[in-house]
C-alpha cells in the first residue's frame, strides 16, 4: 500500500492548500520498504489527484482539508485522514502500526473534518 503525507519540512503541512511536497512511503505489512519525496505545484488540485493516481496513492495524511477536495480524492479511492499536525515521521509509524492518532489531531478541531461541514 502507498501512503502519502503533505509535508512541511519535517511536520505534516498545516493547510493543504499550502502544501508542496509529499513524503510518499510504500507499505508492507508493517514495514516501510520505500520513501522518496514528490514536489507539486500548490493551487493546481487536478494536476496533485493525477499525481496521486498515478504514484498509487491509497492513503492521504494531510493537515486542515475542506470537503470539497476531500470528496474528490475519495472518489479516486484515496482513503484521507485529515486534520493532523506534528512530525510526520511519528505519525507514520503509528499509522503503519495500526495505533490511535488522535494525539495528533489539530487543536481545537473536533470534527476532523471541515467546520464549514458543521451542523449538516
Amino acid at each position: 500500500m502507498n501512503v502519502a503525507i503533505t509535508v512541511w519540512g519535517q511536520r505534516i503541512s498545516p493547510v493543504f492548500d499550502a502544501a508542496q511536497t509529499l513524503l510518499v512511503v510504500k507499505v508492507l505489512g508493517n514495514e516501510i520498504v520505500d520513501r522518496k519525496v514528490a514536489v507539486f505545484q500548490a493551487g493546481r488540485f487536478e494536476r496533485f489527484v493525477q499525481l496521486l493516481d498515478e504514484m498509487g496513492i491509497r492513503v492521504l495524511i494531510c493537515g486542515a482539508l475542506c470537503a470539497g477536495p476531500a470528496e474528490i480524492l475519495e472518489s479516486h479511492g484515496i482513503s484521507i485522514i485529515s486534520f493532523m499536525a506534528g512530525e510526520a515521521e511519528q505519525v507514520l509509524q503509528l499509522y503503519i502500526q495500526g495505533k490511535e492518532l488522535n494525539q495528533f489531531v489539530m487543536p481545537g478541531c473536533q470534527w476532523r473534518r471541515c467546520c464549514r461541514m458543521v451542523g449538516r
